[in-house]
C-alpha cells in the first residue's frame, strides 16, 4: 500500500504499521511494556534498543515535507527474546546502570556551524557562526548558551589544546 498521507504526516505503510502494534521508540510507554508482559521501564527498553539488544522491525517515511525514515519496533520481537532468555535482562540492567553512572568528560571545542534564513519551505544558508563551548556526550553547549549536536550536517569543530 505504497503512497503518502499528508494528513497524518505518514506513509500508508507507517499507518498500517501503526495498526499491527508497530511504532516508533518514542511512542512506547511503561504501560506498553506492562501489557505486554515486560516489567521494564520505556527508557531501559530505549537503551536495548540503541544498543542492538532490540532490533527495529521496519522503518517508513514520516514527517511531513521532509519525508524522514523513522525506526518501527515490535514489542513481541523484545517479549520473544527475553522469554527465550536469549536477552539476560538482570545482566543489561546492571551495564546499563553502570553506563549512567559514568562520568562524561567535557571536551573544549571551537567551531562554526551555519546560520540558515529564508522558510521551511525555501532554507537558504546566509552565513556560519564561529563558536566555543563544552562538547559533553553528543552534544556541545554553547559558551553563549543554547547547545548544538556535535554530529550535526552543518557544523564543524575542534578540540581546544589546553597545553596541559
Amino acid at each position: 500500500m505504497a503512497g503518502y498521507n499528508i494528513d497524518l504526516g505518514m506513509s500508508n505503510n507507517a499507518i498500517r504499521a501503526y495498526e499491527e502494534g508497530l511504532k516508533p521508540l518514542s511512542k512506547f510507554h511503561k504501560e506498553d511494556f506492562e501489557k505486554a508482559g515486560i516489567p521494564i521501564p520505556a527508557v531501559f527498553a530505549r537503551w536495548l534498543a540503541e544498543k542492538g539488544h532490540w532490533p527495529s522491525f521496519e522503518w517508513h517515511h514520516s514527517g511531513g515535507t521532509w519525508f524522514n525514515g523513522v525506526n518501527f519496533y515490535d514489542i513481541e520481537i523484545l517479549s520473544e527474546r527475553i522469554e527465550s532468555g536469549e536477552l539476560d535482562i538482570a545482566k543489561l540492567k546492571k551495564e546499563y546502570e553502570e553506563e549512567k553512572k559514568a562520568v562524561v568528560p567535557e571536551i573544549e571545542v571551537s567551531g562554526s556551524y551555519a546560520v540558515w534564513g529564508g522558510s521551511r519551505r525555501a532554507p537558504k544558508k546566509i552565513g556560519t557562526k564561529d563558536f566555543t563551548g563544552k562538547k559533553i556526550g553528543n552534544w556541545i553547549h554553547l559558551s553563549t548558551g543554547g547547545k548544538k549536536k556535535a554530529n550535526g550536517n552543518h557544523i564543524t569543530w575542534k578540540v581546544i589544546e589546553t597545553g596541559d
